[in-house]
């Protein structure tokens, strides 16, 4: 993981508030997009399908992690495109929307399904993740709203946004082998799903990072925002951020 991390790392990433939100599509055919953009849209979709099947085929833990280490980075490439071509193609509300329609379809998807197909901890670990992804996004929209980062805090918004931006894809990478291991039936080795859990828990790390780049633009203080107000939950994921964060350091992952 140190590798694809490092090269994840190094690209050019302006700060938090250049990043495109995260983008999901729905299973049905949403009648807000147009023809084109949709027949679009399911081909790239259908390229990153094809790109994550061989990891969830893998035999071993270390088969899975070679497969993920050769196609993770084709992975990212394609769920920026994807990104960037919705964001110019779609009006911002109207993507919110399908968005937001993802995340419910995914959830009962896996609520239904996912015991049988994966058991009782990976699905809840899915359901969890798809749950935190929300927030996620909801977070992000505020952060690309906000203008003017004061130049002091640039260089620490640049380090937060590029680590994030890792361990949301890494996240997201996970939770896509099981989407298509669930949609095209495919059994997964119990090592290979261990390893896969491991991997939708860099979301909890993105949200923590996040919330950090929030803090940047909305100093915390005896009377929060009324636009950022931390709730019970936030406060427990953002504790569990922190410590996944303390024992997971960036050096260890291999």
């Amino acid at each position: 993981m140190d590798c694809v991390l490092e090269m994840e790392k190094s690209r050019a990433v302006g700060g938090l508030g250049e990043l495109p939100s995260f983008i999901s599509l729905p299973q049905k055919t949403s009648h807000e997009l147009s023809r084109d953009a949709h027949d679009l849209f399911r081909k790239i979709v259908e390229v990153r399908t094809n790109l994550v099947l061989p990891t969830i085929e893998a035999q071993s833990q270390d088969e899975f992690k070679q497969i993920r280490e050769q196609t993770f980075d084709n992975v990212v490439r394609t769920n920026k495109a994807l990104g960037s071509l919705a964001r110019v193609m779609v009006p911002t509300a109207t993507l919110d929307r399908i968005v937001w329609q993802s995340f419910a379809e995914l959830e009962a998807e896996f609520s239904e399904h996912g015991t049988k197909k994966f058991g009782e901890v990976a699905k809840e670990q899915a359901i969890f993740s798809i749950w935190t992804l929300r927030k996620i996004n909801r977070l992000v929209s505020k952060i690309t709203e906000h203008k003017g980062l004061e130049k002091e805090k640039v260089e620490r918004d640049q380090k937060i946004a590029k680590e994030f931006s890792f361990y949301l894809l890494w996240a997201y990478f996970h939770l896509e082998c099981l989407i298509a291991a669930m949609r095209f039936d495919k059994p997964i080795q119990i090592d290979v799903l261990d390893e896969i859990c491991d991997g939708l828990r860099a979301v909890v790390n993105a949200y923590g990072l996040l919330r950090q780049g929030l803090d940047l633009r909305f100093p915390p203080g005896p009377e929060p925002s009324e636009d950022v107000v931390w709730t019970e939950e936030d406060e427990q994921l953002l504790a569990s951020s922190m410590d996944d964060m303390a024992s997971m350091d960036i050096e260890d992952y291999e």
